[in-house]
């Protein structure tokens, strides 16, 4: 058998064409963070506006009943009983006369590096409100997620408002999902040590508007969907491509030696 130089140049550049087309190709992950009441931490936000909402000063820990913020967002699932934390909306919005809003929030662990997301968030929190409302009176629910960073800055990534109702309770008056898919993050750069936030709350015109937020239990299992960090994405084909094109190029080194053209 001879194999002629323009059959093996043939060969090897359809095995490198199929080769190439089977590297890797990256494809969008995601992962679904869970939100968890292993601890809770005070943190102090400084000020920061979203719909409309502008706040400032606001300080979160433990004996508060209007900002509370919990760890750690992991993406294991939750097995515990759970946990509803009463919320009352007692923080003024300065933009909206005689509106008060409460917020609950929870952190992922610390990017031990710089981390650049970009893709969709969806969060899911159950919620829950019982409180009646005057007719001139209203509520509305709002989620988010951001970029906060111990030393104290944060900066809101994207939001949700709901629309507010007049004259009734615009949440549930029994636990409920409400999953917001609209959220996205836009090639954000997290600063080594920084953490990714997400806040879920409400708000009236009523002072101390009382709402629930329930989660870390498989019932209640509030958590957000978030996009990857680019570093975990995996290839869907291995790259043999080197180590079978040396493979080959020997393979016709040896049949040129066997069989010399002549």
């Amino acid at each position: 058998m001879r194999l002629g130089k323009s059959q093996g140049l043939l060969c090897f550049c359809m095995l490198a064409f199929f080769l190439f087309s089977s590297s890797p190709a990256i494809a969008q992950q995601t992962s679904t963070v869970y939100f968890h009441d292993n601890s809770e931490l005070g943190f102090t936000y400084p000020s920061f506006q979203f719909a409309g909402f502008q706040v400032s000063n606001i300080t979160a820990g433990p004996s508060s009943t209007s900002a509370r913020v919990f760890e750690t967002a992991t993406s294991n699932a939750p097995t515990g009983g759970g946990v509803a934390v009463s919320m009352r909306a007692n923080i003024s919005v300065s933009s909206q006369p005689e509106a008060y809003v409460a917020f609950a929030a929870w952190v992922t662990n610390k990017f031990p590096a710089i981390v650049t997301l970009d893709g969709d968030v969806v969060i899911h929190v159950w919620m829950s409100s019982n409180d009646s409302l005057l007719p001139w009176q209203g509520s509305e629910f709002f989620m988010g997620v951001g970029d906060y960073s111990p030393s104290g800055s944060f900066q809101v990534l994207d939001y949700y408002v709901s629309n507010a109702t007049i004259g009734y309770n615009g949440l549930s008056s029994s636990p409920n999902e409400y999953v917001i898919s609209t959220l996205h993050i836009t090639q954000h750069q997290f600063q080594a040590g920084n953490m990714l936030l997400f806040f879920a709350g409400a708000g009236s015109n009523k002072q101390g508007y009382s709402f629930t937020v329930y989660f870390d239990s498989p019932t209640w299992a509030s958590r957000a969907d978030i996009p990857a960090d680019p570093s975990l994405t995996v290839a869907e084909f291995p790259s043999y491509a080197p180590l079978a094109i040396a493979a080959l190029l020997f393979s016709v080194l040896g049949l040129k030696r066997k069989f010399p053209d002549r």
